[in-house]
């Protein structure tokens, strides 16, 4: 069983005001008990200026491909993709499987 790095940047078409950024906090901190299977998560926003416009990020660890696969089609991940995409976000995703070892 492999474990699975979920990594999210979200290029917005315009700023996000404080309450959005209260709500995405609170929404993402229900996931790990809720969804389940999630070992770590951290969120931000770019301090850089190299993101080549992307403006937020997400980084999760999954306990496995299948707590992944359970993750995407979840109703509260569902939400949120489906609130970035009211906003005209611009969503880039990238998945691995973590190596034990070399």
């Amino acid at each position: 069983m492999s474990h699975m790095q979920h990594v999210v940047l979200v290029k917005f078409p315009r700023n996000l005001t404080e309450a959005e950024v209260s709500w995405i906090g609170q929404l993402l901190a229900r996931w790990p008990a809720e969804i389940g299977g999630i070992e770590s998560q951290h969120w931000g926003f770019d301090v850089s200026g190299r993101s080549r416009g992307y403006q937020w990020g997400l980084v999760m660890e999954f306990a496995s491909e299948e707590a992944e696969a359970h993750y995407h089609p979840h109703p509260l991940h569902q939400d949120f993709a489906q609130w970035v995409a009211k906003q005209g976000g611009e969503v880039l995703a990238f998945d691995f499987s973590l190596s034990d070892g070399p």
